[in-house]
């Protein structure tokens, strides 16, 4: 029997996260949007029936203190150190070898992430080896697997905007089946948050999807 696993991917919340943000927030706001951010993503995570939830976090020296903050709500393990193929490749390991199957990395970055996408995942992971979840910039805000695969995490260029198309690249090369989810936007840049706030403002959150913390972050701040 399937024993699906949804890992949120993150650095437990500081003032010194979110740095290119740095310009429009005080470090202080920044650590309470990090906060929202990963609260929300839980919150959708733990909708998902089935599915167990995890936060894979960094620094090590930190993680009790997010294990109080989320209250038992998901199970917190280590992101090592490393580049970022190398920590999700680590992380899915870890997980896989708890026995899970399959098992679906996430960003908690991705405000208009709504819970059906999470669902939907799981669904493809059935039918495909791989799933995907485009992001504008060149990059992923969601990737699954069914089983271990460590060749989708190797020689990317992770800091470019081609880590998708070159990671397509390589599951052709092996013969791995993927699929792609709808292409969603994370929040790293100004650009970005100023986008988000326009979005709250408009009210365009799917029914399902708003990522209440984050709404009222913007609404107390800009």
């Amino acid at each position: 029997m399937d024993r699906p696993a949804l890992v949120i991917m993150s650095r437990v919340p500081s003032p010194e996260g979110k740095s290119r943000l740095s310009g429009i927030l005080t470090p202080e706001q920044r650590e309470l949007l990090q906060w929202a951010f990963l609260l929300d993503t839980l919150d959708k995570v733990r909708t998902v029936q089935g599915a167990v939830a995890f936060i894979a976090a960094a620094p090590a020296d930190r993680l009790e203190e997010l294990r109080r903050a989320v209250g038992g709500k998901a199970e917190v393990v280590l992101q090592p150190a490393g580049d970022l193929g190398g920590r999700m490749l680590a992380v899915s390991r870890h997980i896989f070898n708890l026995g899970y199957s399959p098992v679906v990395l996430i960003g908690a970055d991705v405000p208009a992430l709504p819970p059906a996408c999470l669902s939907r995942a799981i669904e493809l992971l059935g039918r495909y080896q791989m799933v995907f979840g485009p992001s504008p910039d060149g990059g992923y805000y969601l990737a699954g697997a069914r089983h271990p695969e460590e060749r989708i995490f190797k020689d990317i260029d992770w800091g470019s905007g081609s880590v998708l198309e070159k990671t397509l690249a390589v599951c052709k090369r092996c013969g791995l089946t993927w699929c792609l989810l709808e292409p969603l936007e994370d929040v790293d840049r100004p650009a970005d948050l100023l986008e988000l706030a326009g979005r709250v403002k408009r009210g365009q959150f799917a029914p399902g999807a708003e990522p209440f913390r984050t709404i009222k972050f913007i609404k107390e701040n800009f």
